[in-house]
C-alpha cells in the first residue's frame, strides 16, 4: 500500500477544526447519533499522547453548531494561526442547493432553503485558500439524500471542481443517509469508520494511503467510494505516528480524572492571624467613633460596626475552612464542597460550558453551566441560589470557576476529552438560548 515516506507535521504550527452536526431542527434532516463518536474519536487519534500528531489545545471542536457565525470564527482563528498545517473535518448532512452547490447542514439548516441556512463548501474554500499554512486537508464525511448523490454522480466531478484550492488535499465521502451507512449502534459513521482504522494501522500512512485504505474500506462493504482531491499538494503528509487505538467510548470509572481544586485551607495559624487583624480593626474603629463622635454616636454606630464586622470574620473563618473541588471523569461532573458532593452524568448532559457570567447578575463571573437533557432527572447538590435565576430546570450550575482555582482552557480539553464535543463557548451558550443573558 505505500507509496511514499510519510511527512509529518509540526504539531506546534498546526491547527484542526473538527465540525459535526448530529441531530437537526429540520424533520427532513435525520439525526446522525454517530456524529458525536466520530469528533470525540478522531479528536482522540489526532492528539494522541504518543503517536497523535497535534497538540490538544490545537484542536477545535464544533459539535451542532446552530448558525455560521461560530463556525466562521473558527476557521478565520484556525486559518490565521495554522502555519504548517490546516486541517478541517466537517460530518453531517450534505445538501446540494438549486444550482448543484454543495452546502454543509447545520442544526438549523432548512432543507428548503440551504442556500441560505448551509455552509456552503465555497466558504469553507475560501478560509483554507486564505490560509498560511503550507499545506491544507479538508475531510468531509457527508450523508447525501438519493437526490443529492445521483447529482453528483450525473456531474462527474460536481463537487470536485467547488473544492479545488491551490495547495489543498480533499477527501470527501458520498454516503448517503441510510441505515446501512450509519445503522443504529454503530459507533462510527462509515467513512469516519475507515479513516481511523487508517490511522490505526501498524505503520503511519500517508494521504494517499489513506484515502486507498478507506477506498478497500468502502469498496469492500458495498458503500459509495471515496473521492480525492488534491491540488498542488503533497499526498505524503501523515496524520498520526502509529496506531493511535481510539477509545471505543469514554473512560469509565474514577482513575483517569482531572481534578480542579484551591489550594488547601489556610493552616490554623494564619486564621488565628486574621482573627486578630479583624478585632484590631473593630478596636480602632471604636476608639475613633468615641474620641470624634461622643459617646452616643459610639452606642449607636458602635454596635452595629461591632456586629458586621464579627459577622465578616466569622463567615471568612469559616469559608478557609472549607475546599472547594471541581472532577471531570469518564461518569461525568462533578463538585465538592467541603463535606458535600454533588454529581452528573454525562448521559444526562447535553451540552456544558461557561458563561462570562451568571444570569441576571453583574458580580459572578465565569460560571459554569449545565445544560441537561428533556428527559434528565434534575441532580440535587447544585448551587440552588444561583439556579434560581437560570431560565427553567434543565439548567445546573456548577460555580464559579475562580470558586475551583480552575483554568477555563484546560476544562474545556478535560471536557472535551471525556464527554466528546459537548462543550458550549460564552457566545454559543447565549445562541442558543438568549435567556441566559
Amino acid at each position: 500500500m505505500r507509496q511514499s515516506a510519510p511527512r509529518f507535521p509540526d504539531g506546534a504550527a498546526s491547527r484542526v477544526v473538527l465540525i459535526g452536526c448530529s441531530e437537526f431542527d429540520a424533520i427532513d434532516l435525520p439525526a446522525i447519533p454517530a456524529v458525536k463518536s466520530n469528533l470525540a474519536d478522531l479528536r482522540s487519534a489526532l492528539t494522541h499522547e504518543t503517536h497523535g500528531i497535534l497538540l490538544p489545545e490545537h484542536c477545535r471542536v464544533l459539535a451542532d453548531p446552530a448558525d455560521h457565525r461560530s463556525v466562521g470564527m473558527a476557521l478565520a482563528q484556525a486559518a490565521r494561526e495554522a502555519e504548517d498545517l490546516l486541517l478541517v473535518y466537517y460530518t453531517g448532512h450534505g445538501l446540494l442547493d438549486e444550482d448543484g452547490l454543495l452546502h454543509l447542514a447545520l442544526s438549523s439548516t432548512d432543507p428548503g432553503h440551504v442556500g441560505f441556512t448551509g455552509v456552503p463548501a465555497d466558504l469553507v474554500k475560501r478560509y483554507l485558500g486564505r490560509a498560511r499554512a503550507r499545506l491544507r486537508v479538508l475531510v468531509l464525511d457527508c450523508c447525501f439524500s438519493g437526490r443529492a448523490v445521483a447529482a453528483m454522480t450525473e456531474t462527474g466531478s460536481l463537487l470536485t471542481a467547488q473544492l479545488d484550492v491551490s495547495g489543498t488535499y480533499t477527501l470527501t465521502s458520498t454516503t448517503a443517509t441510510a441505515p446501512s451507512h450509519a445503522p443504529p449502534g454503530q459507533r462510527h459513521t462509515a467513512f469516519t469508520a475507515a479513516l481511523l482504522d487508517a490511522l490505526n494501522q501498524p505503520q503511519p500512512l500517508t494521504l494517499d494511503d489513506i484515502h486507498q485504505h478507506i477506498d478497500t474500506v468502502l469498496q469492500g462493504a458495498g458503500l459509495p467510494r471515496p473521492q480525492k482531491r488534491s491540488v498542488n499538494a503533497a499526498g505524503d503528509l501523515a496524520l498520526a505516528r502509529g496506531p493511535v487505538q481510539p477509545h471505543p467510548g469514554p473512560p469509565t470509572g474514577s482513575e483517569g480524572e482531572i481534578r480542579f481544586r484551591q489550594p488547601p485551607p489556610d493552616p490554623p495559624a494564619n486564621r488565628r492571624r486574621d482573627t486578630i487583624q479583624v478585632f484590631l480593626t473593630l478596636a480602632v474603629s471604636i476608639a475613633v467613633m468615641a474620641l470624634f463622635g461622643g459617646w452616643r454616636v459610639l452606642l449607636i454606630w458602635g454596635g452595629g460596626a461591632t456586629l458586621f464586622v464579627g459577622l465578616i470574620g466569622l463567615l471568612l473563618s469559616l469559608r478557609r475552612g472549607v475546599h472547594y473541588g471541581l472532577v471531570v471523569n469518564g461518569n461525568g461532573l462533578g463538585i465538592e464542597r467541603g463535606t458535600h458532593s454533588a454529581h452528573v452524568p454525562w448521559r444526562d448532559v447535553e451540552c456544558v460550558g461557561v458563561l462570562r457570567r451568571a444570569p441576571g447578575t453583574v458580580l459572578v463571573p465565569n460560571v459554569l453551566i449545565v445544560r441537561l437533557k428533556a428527559d434528565a432527572p434534575r441532580p440535587p447538590g447544585f448551587h440552588e441560589r444561583l439556579n434560581r435565576r437560570l431560565p427553567d430546570r434543565r439548567y445546573v450550575t456548577a460555580g464559579m470557576l475562580g470558586t475551583y482555582g480552575a483554568d477555563p482552557m484546560r476544562l474545556r480539553s478535560a471536557i472535551e476529552h471525556f464527554a466528546g464535543g459537548i462543550y458550549r463557548t460564552d457566545q454559543q451558550l447565549l445562541e442558543m438560548d438568549p435567556r441566559l443573558r
